[in-house]
């Protein structure tokens, strides 16, 4: 008996057109650039500000619409405030700012830390500000445990506003503003100061860094892993490959260490001398490959969060400036998603 086939019903082959015609146009959608950085505050020597502003003019060309940092959103920093018993580590190390600043902010305006989110973006999505609006947003980012965009608002400030302006923020807040704004950290040098010159007004926060709360309780397992000669080694391989490219003594020299550490090399270099350690244990689903799972599980989350910007109305053309070790796994999830484009770091920092 011969069978023949049947044709595809009329909508699906339709449907089926309809998609392969429009992949070039989804394939040129949302731009996002990963930009992988150093930890510009353990560097040595410190960068100096005409360095980071070569970096800044560049990441300009890009011209992004939002501009994204490694830390934790403010809904995260509140959800993990009510449970201290099982958040209090991980806020001591990655929010602490965001913690002690709220409190005051929320007391002084009267708004929980929701409703102040709720003020602040009605105030970033205004035309234009006054002095006193944008104080005003300062103190509701502060409440909604969003230290890094107040941050970036006090630094738009005059001279006399800010000079006065302990009256309404309170002295403690303007001393911390003015330290997070001149800190020597890549989110203030280089994610701040390009989000101010693009005349922004807030910074989104992608990494929430909840799974390392899973790694610390592995801690005590994988020390014995992490000490061994080899490791040792290639760690310390990998961080004098750093200072060969970090040119201190150049106005570009910072430039150039972002190039390399936005390079196929560096990722190389990074996955032997970071990663390819935990999965040596033949067939063992050990503290090791469990550690990798967190990592995974950490960009996943990144990456899950950094698309929610992108689907928002600005957020068209979105820059992430991250640590180096996060880029080539963030930019392979991106790169499955026809719809987005994944703009080439180590390219817009060339010469």
């Amino acid at each position: 008996m011969v069978t023949t086939r049947r044709p595809l019903p009329l909508n699906r082959r339709f449907a089926l057109l309809l998609v392969a015609a429009l992949l070039p146009a989804l394939a040129s959608g949302a731009e996002v650039l990963v930009l992988g950085s150093a930890h510009l505050a353990q560097l040595q020597p410190a960068t100096t500000p005409v360095q980071q502003a070569a970096v800044v003019e560049r990441l300009a060309r890009f011209a992004p619409t939002r501009v994204c940092i490694e830390a934790v959103p403010g809904e995260s920093v509140e959800a993990f405030a009510a449970e201290p018993a099982r958040y209090g580590e991980l806020l001591s190390t990655f929010a602490m700012n965001a913690v002690r600043l709220a409190g005051e902010q929320q007391v002084r305006r009267q708004r929980p830390a929701a409703q102040a989110r709720i003020e602040a973006g009605s105030l970033v999505a205004q035309d234009t500000l006054d002095e006193m609006q944008r104080l005003t947003l300062v103190s509701l980012q502060l409440a909604a445990y969003e230290p890094w965009s107040a941050a970036l608002n006090w630094s738009a400030l005059s001279p006399a506003t800010r000079e006065s302006a302990a009256a309404t923020l309170g002295q403690i807040a303007v001393e911390r503003l003015d330290a997070l704004a001149a800190s020597d950290n890549e989110i203030a040098s280089i994610a701040l100061r390009l989000a101010r010159q693009l005349g922004q007004r807030e910074l989104c926060a992608v990494d929430p860094f909840a799974d390392e709360l899973g790694v610390s309780a592995l801690a005590d397992e994988l020390l014995p892993r992490l000490s061994t000669p080899a490791v040792q080694q290639g760690l310390e391989a990998l961080n004098d490959e750093q200072a060969k490219h970090w040119r201190a003594d150049r106005p570009d020299g910072l430039l150039a260490l972002l190039r390399w550490m936005n390079s196929d090399d560096y990722a190389r270099a990074d996955l032997a001398a970071e990663w390819a350690v935990f999965d040596n244990t033949a067939g063992k689903h050990d503290a090791g490959r469990r550690r990798l799972m967190l990592w995974h599980a950490r960009n996943a989350e990144i990456t899950t969060r950094l698309a929610r910007e992108l689907a928002r109305e600005d957020g068209g053309r979105t820059l992430l400036l991250i640590g180096a070790a996060h880029r080539p796994f963030l930019q392979a999830s991106l790169r499955a998603l026809p719809w987005v484009d994944v703009v080439d770091g180590e390219a817009l920092l060339a010469p």
